[in-house]
């Protein structure tokens, strides 16, 4: 009949249904998972280690999906997985081990960052004692590559390089050939002459001296904003470039530096027009100080006064001219603020075509110290810029030194004064990349604080004049 279902296809999906219950009374049900949180954590570790632990973790994944049962190796000791604490990267210090009864031994990555830290000793491994002898650790043995001398506190010590992932390891041997005792509860190496202190890493005992224990002096928000204001409000990037010269490199030097730029009421007061791109390119020949000077007069509130800088170092000088702008004045002025200052008389004297210069007084004055003129023509002003693009930074730390006095100190201040400090603020930090005017003409920076160090010697400071006219 129509509308009603054949008896056999009823009977087909009732065998089928019965079938499909059978085959599931056969299969056990799957076990219950049971599930655990685990929280781990975990120091910094080396690129390479993180992706090795990335690669066990997807191959693990892989085998969990398509097999049924996890598949769990027996772990030998050629399986443990050790970090790469001893690499090349850092160097950790010698490991006291009384423990190895043979001689001393150091691993090739620490021996590469020994060699990184300590660049000026020239601790080369001695080829010749290849194979000297056969260290044996926990995960097998190794013969060495050569040996290495080094200098540490307790004086010069041999270890013998391997290609095992090892720090540098003091036997007994060598600490009974020297004569010294390990003190574990006062962590110090004691000699019949001194005591050297030891430190506690990775539950070891480790010697460490030089640049491994040097602590970084970061210069305090107070010690900032005082270099500030003696450098004559300088910008944030200047004066963040000489406190990286002069070894003060913290980065949170800059972002205390701009914020003391930005809510300094001198710095908004005083601030100029953003400066379009600039460089100078100059050959390699007369780039000694004092051979070319470049004269010129500007103005500060309308007084007039002599400005000179150096064409090769840009060191600067400035002297009011209180008398008068006539030659025998400029002369006068140019002779204390310069030529009886430093190192006499230069070899050239440019100046620009004012009256001043030209003047045959002028001339007769510069012949007699033979000292030769050159005048730039009107029509060649660009050539006069040297000098004339450091008028804005001078009149500008003139300006906010003024200010300063004015609102810290009811007496009146001499503008000699003023102007002086205004010179030495622009000398110290008006310079490329750091190199300051100051350290081409003296070979040293300006101190910092009261933790920077003494003055250097003079054959330190003739080396360092040298490598900054080079750079």
């Amino acid at each position: 009949m129509e509308g009603e279902e054949d008896q056999d296809t009823l009977s087909d999906s009732d065998d089928m249904t019965d079938e499909f219950e059978a085959l599931m009374v056969g299969i056990d049900p799957p076990p219950k998972a049971n599930n655990s949180v685990f929280i781990t954590e975990i120091d910094s570790i080396n690129p390479t280690d993180a992706k090795n632990m990335a690669t066990t973790l997807s191959n693990n994944g892989m085998s969990h999906i398509l097999l049924k049962d996890p598949a769990i190796d027996q772990i030998t000791g050629q399986d443990i997985f050790i970090l790469d604490r001893y690499g090349p990267t850092y160097f950790h210090g010698i490991m006291i081990d009384t423990g190895a009864a043979g001689k001393s031994t150091a691993g090739y990555g620490q021996y590469q960052a020994y060699k990184k830290l300590f660049s000026n000793d020239k601790a080369d491994i001695d080829k010749s004692k290849e194979g000297a002898i056969t260290a044996t650790f926990g995960i097998g043995s190794t013969t060495s590559i050569g040996s290495v001398t080094i200098n540490t506190p307790i004086g010069q010590c041999e270890f013998h390089v391997v290609q095992a992932n090892t720090p540098f390891l003091l036997g007994i041997t060598d600490m009974d050939a020297k004569g010294i005792i390990l003190d574990n509860l006062q962590n110090k190496l004691i000699s019949s002459t001194r005591s050297v202190p030891v430190i506690r890493r990775f539950g070891h005992p480790f010697l460490m001296w030089g640049p491994m224990v040097s602590t970084y002096s970061h210069l305090t928000e107070t010690e900032l904003r005082m270099l500030h204001r003696r450098f004559g409000h300088p910008s944030a990037l200047r004066l963040v470039r000489l406190l990286e010269r002069a070894g003060h490199d913290d980065n949170n030097h800059r972002q205390l530096l701009e914020r003391i730029t930005k809510y300094c009421s001198k710095c908004q007061k005083h601030a100029g027009a953003p400066l379009r791109f600039k460089f100078t390119l100059r050959d390699d020949e007369h780039l000694d100080f004092n051979h070319s000077v470049y004269v010129d007069i500007m103005y500060i509130n309308g007084s007039p006064l002599l400005h000179v800088i150096d064409e090769a170092t840009r060191f600067q000088a400035a002297r009011w001219l209180n008398y008068g702008i006539s030659a025998l004045h400029v002369w006068e002025a140019l002779r204390m603020s310069w030529i009886d200052v430093y190192l006499g008389p230069p070899d050239l004297i440019t100046h620009d075509a004012g009256t001043n210069f030209t003047a045959a007084e002028f001339q007769q004055y510069a012949n007699s110290l033979a000292t030769a003129t050159k005048e730039v023509p009107v029509e060649a002003a660009n050539t006069m810029g040297l000098v004339e693009r450091y008028h804005k930074p001078l009149r500008r730390a003139y300006e906010v030194i003024e200010d300063e006095f004015k609102d810290n100190s009811s007496d009146s201040i001499p503008k000699a004064l003023i102007l002086q400090m205004a010179v030495k603020a622009v000398n110290d930090t008006a310079g490329h990349d750091g190199l300051v005017p100051t350290l081409l003409v003296f070979g040293a920076y300006p101190r910092m604080s009261e933790l920077s160090p003494p003055a250097p010697t003079i054959s330190k400071r003739a080396t360092a004049i040298k490598k900054a006219m080079e750079e």
